[in-house]
């Protein structure tokens, strides 16, 4: 038979481990956890005023919808239109901005937690183990999780190393270089 001190640690295990698949996914350097990502849908419209439409894009009877970076889409005339779509995308972008601060996940979380409804389909070993011990609500998290909370950066860094264009031009044709040959 387990103490109610082994089944309070096993609580906290359990919110330690929500907390770490929550910052886990929120650090996942996807496009749909970039702030300035819009899924924008594909036009629907076989034709458009009787003749065919060009931008008809239909597999199947699902709408889709591509991601768009909207960096720079409020002056309409000098946005690119980047299309981020993919994982590689999101990790090379050097303006990735992840869409979950830690205050929110920290903040839903805990709204999460103080709803019964939530913890019961969500969790269910935690809430059978609070209804054990006759809790509506968890205890808090240990100490030490809660300063490695406090002192971790929710903003991942690219995997992929971002080459400038400028690293990309060929050296101008007075350079040293060239000179000697």
């Amino acid at each position: 038979m387990k103490t109610s001190r082994e089944i309070e640690n096993r609580i906290r295990q359990l919110l330690v481990d929500e907390l770490d698949r929550r910052v886990a996914m929120a650090q996942a350097r996807v496009p749909v956890n970039c702030k300035f990502n819009h899924r924008q849908p594909l036009d629907p419209r076989r034709l458009v005023e009787g003749e065919p439409n060009p931008h008809y894009n239909r597999i199947s009877d699902t709408e889709q919808t591509i991601g768009l970076c909207m960096v720079g889409a409020d002056n309409p005339e000098d946005w690119k239109g980047t299309i981020c779509e993919d994982t590689i995308d999101a990790q090379r972008c050097p303006l990735f901005k992840p869409l979950l601060s830690k205050e929110k996940i920290w903040k839903q979380l805990k709204l999460d937690l103080g709803d019964t409804g939530w913890v019961k389909k969500t969790m269910p070993e935690l809430f059978a183990l609070l209804w054990v011990l006759d809790h509506s609500t968890p205890p808090a998290l240990p100490w030490w999780k809660r300063m490695w909370f406090w002192l971790l950066r929710v903003e991942p860094e690219p995997r992929a190393s971002f080459v400038s264009d400028s690293l990309l031009q060929l050296p101008s044709s007075g350079s040293d270089e060239t000179a000697g040959s």
